[in-house]
């Protein structure tokens, strides 16, 4: 009798992984099912992918005027510079920029956040957080464009010519008071963007080393994250 009452609590758990499992489809079906505008296809033909990963990703997405993350399969669109959400029922909806927060990639380790750039001169869409503040922050904006080349094969008076997504990144530092600014992986262009901080500043100056890669821009940039005062 003693087994049996151990075992009852036992044999609830897989009815409540289901029910939680069913609630948060439920809420995923609420949350976009409406508001949200149908994946647009492009008009034309352009070798490559504009999305960041290919699959569906698990990840957590905070909306605008919401401060509950909601969790879905997305897809990041870099031409676009929004998120195709993968709905219960299979088909997926377009989430612009305006609509979220910011996002997190779950698959892989460790997680990758993404948050909206928002400012004067900043471009359109979201940027990876590669380094976590509070006082700076770095980000990392992914873009796709489209570049037209000769067609592989065509003659030499050919016309012929072909589209095809080319992979472009730029690099942000974030201040306390939110504003950006374009940093490159050049120890002169990270001391143009802390000339405000004279104590990072300084901090920087005296750091030994290189600076000329993003692992290294990153590493500084945590470094001396304690320097900036709010």
């Amino acid at each position: 009798m003693k087994q049996l009452t151990l075992l009852l609590p036992l044999l609830g758990l897989p009815l409540l992984a289901t029910a939680q499992t069913d609630d948060q489809t439920r809420q995923m079906t609420n949350i976009f099912n409406s508001g949200f505008s149908p994946v647009v296809r492009s008009g034309f033909e352009v070798q490559g992918s504009p999305l960041l990963l290919a699959a569906w990703t698990p990840a957590a997405l905070l909306l605008t005027g919401s401060t509950k993350p909601v969790a879905a399969p997305v897809k990041y669109d870099l031409v676009r510079q929004e998120l195709r959400v993968r709905r219960p029922t299979g088909d997926s909806v377009a989430v612009t920029a305006a609509q979220v927060q910011e996002f997190t990639l779950a698959a892989g380790s460790p997680a990758r956040r993404f948050v909206r750039l928002a400012g004067p001169g900043a471009p359109a869409g979201f940027a990876e957080a590669l380094t976590p503040g509070p006082h700076l922050q770095l980000l990392k904006y992914y873009e796709k464009v489209v570049e037209t080349a000769a067609a592989s094969g065509s003659g030499y008076a050919s016309t012929a010519t072909t589209s095809a997504y080319a992979d472009h990144t730029k690099y942000y530092l974030k201040g306390p008071d939110g504003k950006l600014a374009e940093v490159r992986p050049k120890r002169a262009s990270l001391q143009e963007a802390l000339a405000a901080y004279p104590a990072a500043l300084a901090a920087l100056k005296a750091r030994k080393g290189s600076l000329g890669n993003e692992a290294e821009l990153r590493d500084a940039v945590a470094a001396l994250d304690p320097l900036v005062a709010k």
